[in-house]
């Protein structure tokens, strides 16, 4: 006897996936079911974003509301301890207004500071910035310290206000490397202290040298995600689906100083993103070739602008503004972002609400 039983394909295996095979598992016990996923199945969040501490509220028909936060390392004053950076929040249209945003937030810091976190911190875009500032006690760290490259005049051209005269301005690049090194990895230059060589190395997995250059960077003062090899391995090199280029100039056993960059197509243009470089003192030279070379790959990528976050206080600060890198205005720039902090702690409430304490760089983005 023929079955007339079907087969349920699902395209999909990401959290909506996921949640539909369960149900109708649930209300079929023995239907036949294939799921169809070319990338990861259980979605990103599963492997490198939200799920360690995501809060859910989940009516029997519908997903009210949900706040992520994911687990970090935070260096305070040459100390470290668990936190947690907020990264995700948004409530169905049909259950606003009632207070569930707050709430997911307050029953999220309870759980993490039940569990060891020092504080939260993130950086809520304009829509849900008040929310975290006037209802959960946050900090305001603005402004997010976004710096600005041009690569083209056409990234400019389209943002200044020329009407019809800007469809006669050719688009041409304003970065042309003059780096000799540029390019050539492996080959000695003197880029550390005078008369001593060093080379340039793509990094294709960080190890302590790693370690010990954010050591000498954050010394016992600064405040920021702990930027050791174990995190840089985590962020830069084993995240899915990213490809950044990371690359680091050696003084001898040491490192000197490291750049990691990538190209996106993001808000209405390609996108240079120089994630983080991180530089000893007095390895400024080594830096600026380091920097030179990833805004020359970005260049040949067809990036119309570089962008860069890194406080007035960082040591990289004066490399990339001898790179041309300026402070980007607040109206220009593509999205409304704020940055923020609560500490769980009491007796660290005064440390980390001091902006020129803290290190930050578009690794502590979750969206890049």
């Amino acid at each position: 006897m023929v079955s007339n039983r079907g087969r349920v394909v699902v395209l999909g295996a990401g959290s909506s996936g996921e949640h539909f095979v369960g149900a109708l598992r649930r209300l079929d016990p023995d239907v036949e079911i294939v799921v169809v996923e070319r990338e990861l199945a259980g979605g990103e969040c599963s492997y490198y974003a939200c799920l360690p501490t995501e809060t859910l509220l989940r009516p029997a028909e519908a997903l009210a509301a949900i706040y992520a936060t994911l687990p970090v390392r935070i260096r305070i004053a040459g100390n470290v301890s668990l936190a947690v950076q907020s990264v995700d929040t948004i409530t169905d249209g049909g259950f606003r207004g009632r207070g569930l945003f707050v709430k997911l937030a307050k029953a999220t810091y309870a759980r993490a500071a039940a569990a060891g976190a020092t504080l939260v911190y993130g950086f809520p875009n304009g829509h849900s910035a008040h929310g975290f500032f006037e209802r959960l006690a946050w900090t305001p760290l603005d402004p997010v310290p976004f710096l600005i490259r041009p690569l083209r005049t056409r990234y400019l051209v389209e943002r200044l206000p020329l009407g019809a005269y800007a469809r006669f301005l050719p688009d041409l690049p304003l970065f042309v490397s003059l780096d000799p090194v540029v390019g050539r990895l492996g080959r000695l230059a003197r880029l550390g202290r005078p008369g001593r060589p060093s080379r340039i190395e793509r990094v294709t997995r960080f190890d302590e040298r790693a370690t010990d250059l954010w050591q000498a960077v954050a010394g016992d003062t600064l405040v920021g995600v702990e930027r050791d090899a174990r995190y840089l391995n985590w962020r830069l090199v084993d995240k899915p689906l990213e490809d950044y280029d990371n690359v680091a100039a050696l003084d001898g056993d040491r490192m000197a100083a490291f750049v990691s960059h990538c190209v996106k197509d993001k808000h209405g243009g390609r996108i240079g993103y120089l994630m983080e470089a991180l530089v000893r003192p007095g390895g400024r030279p080594a830096l600026r070739t380091l920097i030179s070379r990833a805004l020359g790959d970005m260049t040949r990528r067809g990036a119309d602008v570089a962008l860069a976050w890194c406080l007035p206080h960082a040591p990289s600060y004066g490399a990339l503004l001898q790179a041309g890198f300026v402070p980007f205005p607040v109206r220009y720039r593509p999205i409304e972002l704020h940055a923020g902090v609560r500490a769980f702690d009491a007796g660290l409430a005064g440390t980390v609400a001091a902006r020129a304490r803290w290190y930050l760089s578009y690794l502590d983005s979750d969206t890049v």
